[in-house]
């Protein structure tokens, strides 16, 4: 019996191992056609087309494309909801809009997806899963070149982590890269329409301080025994924004607010997310009935959540309170929409007694945490604020910050805390995440940032070293050894750990003794002396090396600036013993120009000074001597 039992489980293994080999390519020919709907959805339409394109490039077959009301054949690549019996079998109604669902059935290959853009990112998943395609850069995507594809059984249904998931980076914004990382743009970026209505900061939109500051004062936020209905310039410098907050307690605020979302909904009716937030300062009102509200719903006493942006002045973060009952409110008048509202600054901590509608989305944004430590011990302010949210409400959008602010070219080592980051905002309820990056040309590793975090926010349980040397290799061909040493080195000496908070604010003075210290310097600049020999005969990998090589030049220029004189300064002495600019500082300088030059850098800090201002400043600088 014993034997009959394995010879019955051999003859299964038998029939059953040809059917679940697909020969879909076999020394360069194919009897596979692919076939879509007779009447495809644009992603369908767009899918399909894909996936012809990149079979050809690899194999040099173009596989046909045949609409399903034409006869069935054995051997099919069936591409969204074609009327087949296999892909009518699978449950795609489990599937949110961005899901997938890559499938072998005897020999047919199925791929399909959510409503939205789900059966395209299939498309994408299976290049790179199966056929070993890649997409690192706008710029660089790898083909393998094949003769012969030949799948085994596959059942591989992708469900994403977050249900929004944006990565501002420049970079990040071409259209394929876009399409095949899954992520969106709330400004619409690309091809795709931005499900977003409005953004944040929203007060200012929907009750317009100019047509009501001087009638209605009693519109705007209370504070020092009065009314501001003022406006103040802008931090950019260009045009004003209102010095303070609405009064949120006040009943023709709600109906003003209600009526100027009601039209702008009408223009955007396509737009699901509309955001009724705070402006973009702290300055909220603190009349009767707003302070009433807000101490009602408060978790806490002012003293025990006194926070501070920037370093500066701390405030009570307990205004959730009037903010929340207010948008709550708001929310009532559009059910069908989702109403986001900032969990920001002052309105950051949860409250008690009062939850968000089940169509209020909380942004909850992460500005003060430090960015070389993970955000879950190194912030944990910002964790218990999460945490407490998450037991509140499953629609929670984190804004999070992941470069240096005011000095995009600066080197700045956090790279080890953006899986733990995600993985955490992931475990605690947390539903959409938009990573600020840099969204200016250029900026330090800019494409390995936006390669790391759109393979997190589909996946954060991915391997990130296993991702990063992959695109190191990429990227940088023979000279990735030497970047993956200088990366390890940097982060190495980030002062993780040791109560030192790396801020997205800060400036490389800050790590000037640290991991910018004059004997790293002095390692970083041999590295790459390495690397860049290492790439001298090919442009392009050597214009990427030097790229990352940038920041490095930049550290010297700072902290020569700020040192002036000395063994790190801009200046030394000459012959005459005068004061003369540090010839090794210049030549930096030169060099950091050029290259800002040579690939399109556009600023260096996030909103200002472009390269060409940046030398001619610095150039200011050394011509003025210390006397």
């Amino acid at each position: 019996m014993k034997k009959l039992l394995l010879l019955i489980v051999a003859g299964m293994q038998y029939f059953v191992s040809p059917a679940q080999k697909i020969d879909l390519v076999k020394n360069g020919q194919s009897a596979y056609s692919i076939v879509m709907p007779a009447k495809p959805t644009t992603m369908e339409l767009k899918a399909a087309k894909v996936l012809q394109d990149y079979l050809r490039r690899m194999t040099g077959k173009e596989l046909p494309l045949r609409p399903d009301d034409q006869a069935q054949q054995e051997q099919e690549i069936l591409i969204g909801n074609v009327q087949r019996a296999a892909m009518q079998q699978l449950p795609l109604n489990e599937l949110p809009e961005d899901g997938l669902w890559i499938k072998t059935s005897g020999k047919k290959l199925l791929i399909a997806g959510g409503a939205r853009k789900g059966v395209l990112y299939g498309v994408y998943t299976f290049l790179e899963k199966y056929l070993g395609c890649r997409k690192y850069a706008s710029d660089l995507t790898v083909v393998p070149k094949r003769t012969s594809i030949v799948l085994n059984a596959i059942n591989d249904k992708q469900l994403p982590a977050f249900t929004y998931r944006e990565v501002f980076y420049n970079d990040a914004y071409n259209q394929e890269y876009m399409d095949w990382h899954k992520l969106h743009s709330f400004e619409g970026r690309g091809a795709d329409k931005s499900q977003w209505g409005y953004w944040v900061h929203t007060f200012a939109s929907l009750l317009d301080i100019k047509e009501y500051g001087t009638k209605h004062p009693e519109y705007f936020a209370f504070y020092d025994g009065q009314r501001h209905a003022g406006t103040i310039s802008n931090w950019d410098g260009n045009g004003t924004q209102p010095e303070a907050q609405l009064c949120l307690s006040n009943p023709d605020v709600l109906e003003i607010v209600c009526k100027n979302l009601k039209l702008a909904m009408d223009k955007k009716p396509g737009a699901l997310y509309w955001s009724v937030s705070q402006n973009d300062n702290v300055n909220y009102c603190r009349c009767a009935a707003c302070a009433a509200l807000d101490s009602s719903y408060a978790a806490f006493r002012p003293e025990d959540k006194m926070y501070s942006t920037h370093g500066g002045e701390k405030y009570p973060a307990l205004g959730m309170g009037s903010l929340l009952h207010f948008v709550n409110q708001v929310a009532d008048r559009f059910p069908d929409k989702i109403i986001s509202t900032l969990a920001y600054q002052y309105t950051r901590v949860p409250p008690k007694g009062i939850v968000p509608r089940k169509n209020v989305n909380i942004m909850l944004c992460s500005i003060e945490s430090s960015r070389n430590d993970p955000m879950e011990t190194g912030d944990t302010s910002f964790s218990s604020d999460l945490k407490g949210w998450g037991r509140i409400t499953n629609n929670i959008l984190i804004w999070d910050y992941t470069i240096s602010f005011n000095n995009l070219l600066a080197p700045f080592p956090n790279l080890r805390v953006l899986q733990p980051n995600i993985q955490f905002l992931h475990r605690n309820h947390v539903s959409a995440l938009f990573e600020q990056g840099n969204i200016q040309q250029g900026g330090e590793f800019a494409q390995l940032r936006a390669y790391l975090m759109a393979r997190m926010l589909w996946n954060p349980e991915i391997s990130v070293a296993k991702e990063m040397d992959e695109f190191l290799a990429a990227y940088y061909g023979p000279a990735a050894p030497e970047v993956k040493s200088y990366i390890t080195l940097l982060h190495d000496n980030n002062q993780s750990g040791k109560g030192v908070k790396m801020s997205i604010f800060g400036s490389p003075v800050d790590g000037k003794d640290s991991y910018l210290s004059q004997p790293l310097i002095k390692q970083y600049n041999d590295i790459f002396d390495r690397a860049e020999a290492k790439v001298k005969n090919d442009e392009t990998l050597f214009a990427r090396v030097r790229s990352a090589r940038l920041p490095v030049y930049y550290a010297m220029l700072e902290i020569a600036k700020e040192e002036k004189t000395g063994p790190r300064g801009a200046f030394v002495k000459g012959a005459k013993n005068e004061w003369i600019p540090n010839p090794s500082i210049e030549a930096a300088l030169y060099e950091f120009y050029y290259h800002c030059m040579r690939t399109n850098v556009s600023r260096i800090a996030e909103w200002d000074t472009t390269p060409t201002e940046y030398f001619e400043q610095y150039r200011a600088f050394l011509a003025a001597a210390p006397q």
